[in-house]
């Protein structure tokens, strides 16, 4: 995750109700046609409180759900954070030696979040490891070292078909990847990505085997590629990047696999460089969109809604990348015609999404802010439609 966010149990909830502006800007090069009705703006629902996220104010990563739980790493606890998405109230904190928020964001845990569908297992990056949490016992049972340098180990993805995760270590240098067997619950491979700047989220795609990851830039493209591991190769006990697909003018963050062959990535441009969304082919790499929206981290698609959620914490309303001036909003994306339906205010420093399918429900975590509707830090929950 990119810039830092600086920084007991059963909160209350308080509920406000509102909802954003609606912009049904086009995207710049979409094969599908665009949306002959209007859409109705994600509601917020409500805010669920966490306790000592005002002071300092919340520093977070990224959040999971499954099982009807919400799932946050919370670094001002030093924790993960547990909601049932029924009631949204927070039932738990699981402790476990978390670093915390430190000085820099690289210094920091916990941080990404990959869990284990089908079962009780969590893995939580740290830093210098990843570890366990049992979501049954509400505990963490275990830690995997992966290195001792004080860095953090950052954004993680499943590969079911394989039992592997994947793990970055963006802050090391140069950068590597960590592979563990999610059967011995052990380090199986690592790839160090020479000449990387850093690495960002990834994900795994059980159709074309392969990992797709984003690489913050390398000397042939200085402004960000989509990297692909092929997942035979981590098997084999050698992994390699075997394609590189160029992202210009993107600064890529998150990633998410969409309808067909869609990847979509999120950006996090230059200041003086328009603020946009990267929807590509992920078998061949070609741009199949370019969407006027960005300033993100985390991105998520709900295939319920056949929708992307991306909060912006630094988007800005002239659409062009900005140091400052931010007006944070979380942009909706249609899956099928890859364009931007509307945009949602939401919290300061908003980077972080999950959703539950089932219920129609997008978790955002926040920081203090200015806003009546986000003036403390805490979780907010939209309606997916």
């Amino acid at each position: 995750m990119k810039q830092p966010l600086i920084a007991l149990l059963l909160a209350a909830t308080a509920v406000i109700a509102g909802c954003g502006g609606s912009d049904n800007s086009n995207s710049t090069s979409s094969t599908s046609p665009p949306s002959t009705t209007t859409p109705t703006n994600s509601k917020l629902l409500t805010n669920i409180t966490v306790p000592n996220a005002s002071v300092p104010p919340f520093s977070f990563d990224i959040g999971y759900v499954e099982g009807g739980r919400y799932y946050l790493a919370d670094r001002n606890n030093k924790a993960v954070d547990v909601v049932d998405t029924k009631s949204n109230g927070l039932i738990a904190q699981v402790t476990g030696s978390f670093t915390g928020a430190g000085a820099t964001t690289d210094a920091s845990g916990p941080d990404g979040i990959v869990g284990i569908t089908g079962t009780n297992t969590l893995y939580v990056g740290d830093v210098d490891s990843v570890k366990i949490v049992d979501t049954a016992a509400l505990k963490t049972v275990k830690t995997i070292a992966i290195s001792n340098s004080g860095s953090r180990v950052d954004e993680g993805c499943y590969d079911p078909d394989d039992h592997l995760v994947m793990y970055a270590s963006p802050g090391e240098t140069p950068p590597f990847v960590t592979f563990i067997s999610t059967t011995t619950q052990s380090v199986v491979s690592k790839l160090v990505f020479n000449g990387s700047s850093g690495l960002e989220a990834c994900t795994y795609d059980s159709t074309t085997k392969n990992f797709y990851i984003n690489n913050d830039g390398t000397s042939a493209h200085p402004d960000g590629e989509l990297d692909v591991i092929t997942a035979n190769s981590v098997t084999a006990g050698a992994p390699v990047v075997s394609k590189a697909f160029p992202l210009d003018k993107c600064s890529p963050t998150g990633i998410a696999l969409g309808p067909n062959s869609d990847v979509l990535v999120g950006c996090d441009p230059s200041a003086g460089s328009p603020l946009i969304t990267l929807i590509l082919d992920r078998n061949t790499g070609s741009q199949l969109a370019s969407v006027p929206f960005g300033g993100t981290d985390q991105v998520t698609y709900d295939p319920a809604s056949n929708r992307y959620f991306l909060p912006a914490r630094h988007y800005v309303t002239s659409g062009t990348a900005a140091s400052s001036g931010f007006s944070p909003q979380m942009g909706v994306i249609d899956g099928a015609s890859r364009q931007l339906l509307y945009k949602v205010p939401v919290g300061a420093g908003a980077h972080s999404v999950a959703v539950d399918s089932g219920l129609g429900e997008v978790y955002v975590p926040f920081q203090p802010g200015t806003s009546a509707n986000f003036a403390n830090g805490g979780i907010s929950v939209f309606a997916t439609k």
